[in-house]
C-alpha cells in the first residue's frame, strides 16, 4: 500500500512539474471550435481521450471474445 502510495505520489509531482513547465497558452481549433487553453493541459486532455478510447476498444474486444466463448461452450454441451 505504501509503494502505491509512493508512486501515485511520484506520478502527481511528474505531472504537476509538467503543467508548470508547459504553461504556454495554445489555441485548439476542432471541427470549428475554437479553445484557448494551456499546452500542458491540452496534451493531458488528449492522452486521457486516447486512453478513452484504447480502453472502449479493448473492452469491445473482451465482449466479443467473451459472446463467442459462451457460444462455443453452449455448442460443445449440445454436442
Amino acid at each position: 500500500m505504501r509503494v502505491a502510495l509512493i508512486a501515485g505520489a511520484a506520478v502527481l509531482a511528474v505531472v504537476l512539474i509538467f503543467i508548470i513547465q508547459n504553461a504556454n497558452a495554445v489555441t485548439i481549433s476542432f471541427l470549428g471550435a475554437h479553445l484557448h487553453l494551456s499546452l500542458a493541459v491540452a496534451l493531458l486532455l488528449a492522452a486521457i481521450a486516447g486512453a478513452l478510447l484504447m480502453a472502449a476498444a479493448g473492452t469491445a474486444r473482451i465482449t466479443q471474445l467473451r459472446q463467442i466463448m459462451r457460444r462455443d461452450r453452449h455448442r460443445s454441451h449440445a454436442g
